[in-house]
């Protein structure tokens, strides 16, 4: 007769258990609950909630289907354990599972194999490889990719082609994709960042390098706008538009996505709406708008009046025309793409870079040995505002312009805070007032940007289709006392040049800071990376800094050791708003990301947040300083600020963060990053 084995020499025998230390073996085998199963009787029902994960000691296992219970999936064997991806990734159980003959278990509590994660690095790492290579848990993702590879080889495809191995995928921000109902959240995710011809378009040409027939397309072309994305587009003619892609496959990936998230939800609206009548009341509402006749309308069609609000958020100034382009247009979507990746003649960055230099040429001599250079990738408007000598010395007239032109942003006043109770910070508020403050009024505009290109502040006026705004700060003209007071300011005494570049897209960042680092060589004095993220941990508009950034596509891990940027600096900054360090993933694309691979970085890597350039700033970084290009001692800063929690579909990019929630961790990480480039001003 064979003796069954304990529960600990199964932790013992079996992988990824084994690699744990020994006391902590034997504390887990006194966590473990013997169980004995009959011969028919189910373990694990598909569907159920439960979380214990079970080591296998005796007998076998059968993974079925109970619609065909007669048809065995897999069989379990002993000395093998199941039931880990419940817990992990918090999700009910994916299979039903069933004893052949008598079956004898040992079951450990899902918070102690949670717990063991959680505080045991090395068994998370061996866990990881068990989950990706035995049990495919990238497998959608993988399968999306390769299919989006596959096709850009083949340049001329259908967006039909792609559609499926999205659907296998089932990315998190579009958490109702196989259900009917709309996805209004989805959906006002995909519009905003694909151009605004969405509706009526039915080829893209997608291409790096506008060809020599095309050059100058805004004299040839109609241009379209995309909300949410600086990308370039054409109207060519009806239905067919030119989509300039920028550097990387990020671009092309995150576009191509979006489109596959819009057909779905399309789709779906298409059905409800779809009859003659319809099509006739809406092509006479596109003609002739009428507000209140259009919503009468989409009532009658059965939207609920939830579903009418999303969907005129999504287009507010022409829902009807909108409705009648996507009731005839069907998503018969064709492409071709053109990367051109052999052609050297005109490539943007280098265009770009070129721009740059002939710019600062202008202020200082590039080849003076004394000249310092700082490089910052941030939303250009927070570095310049803060910078901004107007806006220091116009605060208080800002806040009270404020309190009386724009009272609902500003809030209910306190006594403590008689600019409005809901702002912590009042220059945050003056920043955010500005805009509008300065769009009322030509003559303060030009006094604002007067006093900017005395204080040291240049516009680049063209972004060579790179979609990055530049600016270029002289801090030797910057006044300390007329700049935001928590800033710790100096003036240069040394030449010196802050490059203030726009956020890079993706992949582009890595040839961006390239051809900057390449440009400015050992005069660089620090590289800082501030931006937005998706949180994994926490709230829209926490805080992340990243102890290292995670590049997806391959798991290579870019340690950063955020120099003079602690974590009490970014909290003392943010006025209590909360801040997670640990490792940022960088995807792809955010619709690439299933809950499963998003639960999977959080449990096993401890990441905190995606986003989509911090590898490729880091990696570059890091060959510059191997190779000489930059010298050893430059300084590196990284941090973000959380726009959306894809975990939690109510707090996804769909819904914009308002001002008070988003402006004020946007300037704690500006003013950190200045803090410590200010500090190394000589």
């Amino acid at each position: 007769m064979t003796t069954l084995p304990t529960g600990h020499d199964l932790l013992d025998r079996v992988f990824p258990f084994q690699v744990l230390p020994l006391a902590r073996r034997d504390a887990l085998a006194e966590r473990l609950e013997q169980r004995r199963f009959r011969p028919g009787e189910l373990l694990v029902r598909m569907g159920e909630t439960s979380r214990d994960v079970h080591l296998l000691a005796a007998g076998l296992v059968e993974a079925i289907d109970e619609r065909a219970p007669n048809e065995v999936i897999s069989t379990i064997e002993p000395g093998h354990y199941f039931g880990e991806r419940a817990p992990l990734f918090d999700k009910p159980r994916r299979k039903t599972l069933r004893a052949r003959g008598e079956v004898v278990t040992y079951a450990l509590p899902g918070k102690d194999f949670l717990e063991v994660v959680d505080t045991e690095p090395v068994f998370a790492q061996a866990l990881a490889q068990t989950l990706k290579v035995k049990q495919g848990v990238f497998l959608g993702y993988r399968k999306l990719y390769a299919r989006l590879l596959g096709l850009l080889d083949r340049r001329e495809f259908l967006l039909s082609d792609l559609l499926p191995a999205y659907r296998e995928l089932s990315p998190a921000l579009h958490p109702h994709l196989a259900s009917d109902r709309l996805d209004l959240g989805g959906l006002a995710y995909a519009v905003p960042r694909l151009p605004e011809d969405v509706t009526s378009t039915c080829f893209y040409y997608l291409t790096a390098d506008l060809p020599a027939l095309y050059r100058d397309p805004d004299e040839k072309f109609v241009a379209v706008v995309t909300r949410a994305r600086r990308r370039a587009a054409w109207r060519l003619m009806p239905g067919k538009l030119l989509v300039l892609l920028r550097d990387g496959i990020s671009d092309i990936t995150d576009f191509l996505t979006c489109l596959c998230l819009y057909a779905v939800e399309a789709k779906k609206l298409r059905h409800r709406l779809r009859s003659s009548d319809a099509l006739l009341e809406l092509r006479r509402l596109a003609a002739d708008p009428d507000p209140a006749a259009a919503e009468q309308f989409l009532a009658r069609a059965g939207l609920s009046p939830e579903e009418r609000r999303g969907l005129q958020r999504i287009w507010p100034r022409d829902l009807a025309r909108r409705l009648h382009e996507l009731l005839l247009h069907h998503e018969d979507v064709a492409l071709e793409v053109d990367t051109q990746i052999d052609n050297y003649n005109s490539r943007a960055s280098e265009t770009w870079v070129a721009q740059i230099r002939a710019h600062v040429r202008s202020l200082v001599d590039l080849e003076d040995p004394d000249l310092d250079v700082h490089i910052i990738s941030s939303n250009t408007h927070s570095v310049g505002n803060l910078l901004s000598p107007f806006l220091a010395r116009r605060r208080d007239e800002l806040l009270a312009w404020g309190r009386r032109q724009r009272a609902g942003l500003c809030g209910e006043a306190s006594p403590e805070r008689p600019w409005g109770r809901a702002w912590a910070c009042r220059d945050d508020l003056a920043y955010v007032l500005a805009r509008d403050f300065l769009g009322a009024s030509d003559a303060e505009r030009a006094a604002f940007e007067d006093e900017g290109l005395a204080g040291g502040r240049h516009k680049l006026p063209v972004t060579a289709f790179t979609g990055i705004e530049v600016e270029l700060f002289d801090l030797r003209r910057v006044d300390p006392a007329r700049c935001d007071p928590r800033l710790g300011a100096r003036r240069a005494t040394r030449p010196t040049i802050l490059v203030n570049v726009d956020y890079a897209f993706g992949q582009q960042a890595e040839e961006i800071l390239a051809t900057l680092l390449f440009l400015f060589g050992r005069r660089v004095r620090s590289v800082n990376v501030l931006g937005k993220a998706g949180g994994l941990v926490g709230r829209r508009g926490d805080l992340l800094l990243p102890t290292a950034t995670l590049l997806q596509t391959n798991d290579e891990l870019y340690p950063l050791p955020n120099h003079d940027l602690p974590a009490a600096r970014l909290a003392d900054l943010a006025g209590g708003i909360a801040v997670h360090e640990g490792p940022v993933l960088t995807v792809a694309g955010t619709l690439l990301q299933d809950r499963v691979l998003l639960m999977f970085y959080r449990r096993i890597w401890k990441a905190v947040g995606l986003e989509m350039e911090g590898s490729f700033f880091a990696r570059q970084l890091i060959s510059a300083i191997s190779t000489g290009v930059v010298g050893p001692d430059v300084r590196s800063r990284f941090a973000y600020y959380t726009s959306d929690v894809p975990l939690e579909p109510e707090q996804n990019l769909s819904e914009a963060l308002h001002p008070s929630e988003g402006v004020p961790p946007l300037y704690a990480i500006t003013r950190a990053m200045l803090q410590g480039i200010f500090e190394q001003v000589e």
